[in-house]
């Protein structure tokens, strides 16, 4: 505590606190490692979906450890290493989707929107039942994250993360559709963007 106010478990305990910076250094890393196995072609078309899509990171990565100092009255003081480690095996295990989608996909994912000659429709796997199980996994990764920051207003930075891929994922689609034609409109049809049968 400080004046008398909790803080939050990474900002009062230094294990705490080592464990979460090592976690964000690994996602940093893998998220990097994407971007150098899956560079960008020469014609992206993000149009104005990249700079959304960096406030929606920014709101969860960012926002979410602040909010959780700043307002010290939701901070979860029962049970707050239950929160920490259980968000972080959920925020594990969503890195761990997005991971196997990005490898699934091959060579045709790259952080930027656009398709490539000879692109093919990829249905197998997680993209048997959802289009974007990498946005899947980076929504459930973040949830995880803001769940170890041991307070209960995190996780709304989530939604704005979620508005953020609403905004995108049209957009991709559109391109994607342009790009692939018939196959990936028929893709369409039998696959939901991020939640099997649901969304």
């Amino acid at each position: 505590m400080t004046d008398g106010q909790p803080l939050p478990l990474f900002a009062s305990n230094p294990v705490a606190a080592v464990i979460l910076v090592v976690a964000v250094v690994a996602f940093l890393v893998s998220e990097f490692r994407i971007g150098r196995t899956h560079p960008d072609g020469a014609h992206p078309n993000d149009a104005w979906t990249g700079p959304v899509l960096g406030v929606g990171l920014a709101a969860v990565y960012v926002g979410g450890p602040a909010v959780s100092v700043l307002v010290p009255a939701t901070v979860l003081t029962t049970g707050a290493w239950w929160y920490f480690v259980g968000g972080l095996a959920i925020a594990v295990a969503g890195q761990a989707m997005r991971l196997r989608a990005v490898h699934e996909l091959g060579a045709s994912f790259t952080f930027r929107v656009q398709t490539v000659p000879g692109q093919a429709v990829v249905d197998t796997g997680l993209y048997r039942y959802v289009r974007h199980p990498s946005y899947s996994g980076a929504l459930v990764c973040a949830l995880g994250f803001t769940l170890a920051c041991t307070n209960w207003l995190a996780p709304l930075t989530v939604s704005i993360l979620a508005v953020a891929y609403l905004v995108r994922i049209p957009h991709e689609e559109r391109v994607l559709l342009a790009g692939l034609g018939e196959p990936y409109r028929q893709y369409m049809r039998r696959t939901r963007r991020i939640v099997p049968f649901v969304l």
